[in-house]
């Protein structure tokens, strides 16, 4: 606390004034100008462990703490104007019931009941609005709870620390509107204490070493793995390129009918077909990729139409698969006027065969569409 170098309390105050002498001190607010937030933290710890020691020795509360009723003086961090304290058993020295403080920095319960509020738990709230005041830099913090989650109002949001959003999470709990939902000024002052011990750096592990001997020992490993990233690079840009070659003949689809999906990906015909009746002979696949471009005619409960399923699958040897599927008849029914598919189509990924190969499926598949869309035109019925 501020300390008092000399007083003077007369017996009569008529004709003789009561004084106190108290040292020059500097504002807080002065003092941590600028100041790095580890500094700012400090400072504040050391208030919340003197308002702690105050209420656990004296049952004394401040009930106006704010930076401008905190000092610095001689490197110790200071308590001033006890001119609202509340001390069992001590006459009322604010007799009034209007609100005690400024606003930006009082609790609720006090600005609504200044007379039966706890001063413990304003002395929290307080202290909250102060620290945010002094570790951003403003004026006047805002006024009631302010929630760790409130973007652009947290500590967090003005300073750039690795602790920061720490302290979001404290002023959230010290600043709840319920005074019982309040952390105790002890546990303020042991949060804040905890905040300047905690290290948050990671611990820098090296490892250059034994990397170097652990690959060079996996050498086979990892040079397959990599080989099996950059097939399914590949393996992507080839599906890219097929959807460019497919793209006249989704165009023939929308030409007859705009509605047609194309590229739909929960066909289950499509989807087991292109999947169930290939045999990799022993290969596993490593990526997959499904299409099926629709054009359907009639109600929900009769609908006939044409499916143009495309597959590509990549296996763990490098081989890039293509099949494909055209298939006209009821799209809810067993059979169908017109049935064909192709699957002979393999190449290496990545290479100029694949290139050749992917042209073939395009050349094939749009020969066979042809047929296909002309089934689709007589078997689907007058409309009627």
């Amino acid at each position: 606390m501020l300390p008092v170098i000399d007083a003077h309390l007369p017996e009569s105050p008529v004709g003789d004034r009561p004084w106190l002498v108290m040292p020059i001190a500097t504002p807080i607010s002065d003092a941590l100008a600028d100041a790095p937030l580890d500094t700012v933290v400090e400072a504040v710890q050391v208030i919340a462990a003197t308002l702690a020691r105050l209420a656990a020795e004296h049952r004394m509360g401040h009930r106006d703490i704010k930076p401008g009723n905190l000092y610095a003086l001689d490197g110790a961090w200071l308590i001033g104007d006890f001119g609202l304290i509340d001390i069992p058993d001590l006459d009322e020295l604010t007799r009034s019931d209007r609100p005690l403080g400024p606003a930006h920095f009082t609790a609720y319960e006090v600005i609504q009941d200044p007379k039966n509020a706890p001063s413990g738990p304003a002395d929290v709230y307080s202290l909250a609005k102060t620290l945010w005041a002094l570790s951003t830099g403003g004026n006047w913090p805002p006024i009631g709870h302010q929630s760790a989650t409130s973007e652009g109002y947290r500590i967090s949001d003005f300073r750039a620390h690795p602790k920061a959003r720490d302290l979001d999470q404290l002023v959230d709990r010290m600043t709840r509107l319920e005074p019982d939902a309040r952390p105790t000024m002890d546990e303020v002052a042991a949060d804040l204490a905890a905040w300047i011990r905690r290290d948050p750096e990671p611990m820098d592990i090296e490892v250059a070493d034994l990397r170097s001997r652990f690959r060079a020992k996996h050498a086979g490993a990892f040079a397959a793995r990599d080989r099996q990233r950059e097939w399914r690079e590949q393996a992507h840009v080839a599906v890219r390129s097929l959807q460019e070659r497919c793209r006249p003949l989704n165009n023939a689809l929308r030409e007859l009918d705009p509605e047609a999906r194309i590229d739909a990906i929960d066909d289950e015909l499509t989807n087991n077909v292109l999947s169930a009746r290939h045999s990799h002979w022993g290969r596993q696949s490593v990526f997959r990729w499904v299409r099926c471009s629709l054009l359907t005619i009639g109600e929900e409960h009769w609908t006939y139409g044409l499916r143009m399923g495309r597959c590509v699958e990549l296996l763990d040897d490098g081989t890039l698969v293509a099949m494909w599927l055209l298939n006209v008849g009821p799209m809810r029914a067993a059979g169908s006027d017109f049935h064909k598919d192709g699957r002979n189509f393999e190449a290496p990924v990545g290479t100029v065969q694949q290139e050749e190969m992917l042209d073939r499926f395009v050349a094939e598949l749009g020969s066979e569409l042809t047929e296909a869309l002309a089934v689709l035109v007589d078997k689907s019925g007058d409309g009627s």
